[in-house]
């Protein structure tokens, strides 16, 4: 991974002809992937992923690889010796550019700047520890997903989705939990829908199949066996695969044109 815009151009860093020897003599040039910060003006167009910049959330799924590059501290890389804990994501910003990124299909990294002895300061640890125990929780909703055909809903739910031997599940990452509902309406259930809790897979609440979707009934979590309050992952094993006619008119034209050419018919 390379760092090399800063002002300078490509031609400087000598990076073509690095690049030749990376992807044709290296030892690592069958598996090595690169980004896009080679020069001046290669960033967002030429690489193996794109960062775009630091921070990237685009919201939406891209036609390249990409990846969500920030850090904890809000206002630096690097140590600062004046930082203030006001200046620190906090957990459930960081869950939500977790859920954010891995929904429409990007890696998320996450920098902490340690000082000159390597130490981070404690509120970092606290940060990793408690992002760390969700992501532990939650795992099957994230490592070896892949983007759902929708990518978001209502309640701030970002959705992922795997094949597996439960068939096709859809987990819905909802972010917003304040409601005594939520009501997912591009999600839908047939007669051999489930629902779960992946982080306590013994407990049951209450949903229901409505017509514009799913409620679930929030207030029927058991929330003080959950890690928070604030975020929930939610399993829905079976959904409908389709997409319902109505909502087409609310998405985006270009999203519109990728899914027609997946063959992914809607309801009639």
């Amino acid at each position: 991974m390379t760092d090399g815009d800063w002002g300078t151009s490509d031609d400087e860093w000598r990076s073509k002809e690095f690049l030749a020897w990376l992807y044709n003599e290296s030892p690592v040039k069958d598996k090595v992937v690169v980004n896009d910060r080679w020069g001046e003006g290669c960033m967002g167009s030429h690489g193996g992923f794109m960062t775009y910049s630091d921070h990237y959330d685009p919201g939406k799924l891209l036609e390249r690889k990409w990846e969500n590059c920030m850090t904890l501290d809000s206002q630096s890389w690097g140590h600062r010796k004046d930082m203030t804990s006001t200046d620190v994501h906090g957990t459930h910003d960081l869950i939500e550019q977790l859920a954010r990124t891995v929904a429409c299909g990007g890696n998320y990294l996450l920098n902490v700047g340690p000082d000159q002895h390597g130490r981070i300061p404690p509120i970092f640890e606290d940060r990793l520890r408690e992002l760390g125990s969700f992501v532990h929780a939650n795992e099957e909703a994230l490592f070896g997903t892949t983007a759902h055909t929708v990518q978001n809903d209502t309640a701030n739910t970002w959705y992922t989705k795997r094949k597996g031997d439960r068939g096709t599940t859809v987990y819905a990452w909802i972010l917003e939990t304040t409601g005594d509902t939520v009501h997912l309406e591009k999600v839908f259930a047939t007669e051999k829908t489930t629902l779960r809790i992946p982080a306590l897979p013994d407990a049951t609440f209450t949903w229901k199949s409505i017509d514009g979707g799913i409620q679930i009934d929030l207030t029927s979590l058991p929330w003080r066996k959950l890690l928070r309050s604030d975020a929930v992952v939610i399993a829905i094993d079976n959904p409908d695969n389709r997409v319902k006619n109505r909502h087409l008119k609310s998405w985006r034209p270009d999203y519109v044109a990728w899914l027609k050419t997946l063959n992914q018919k809607p309801h009639p």
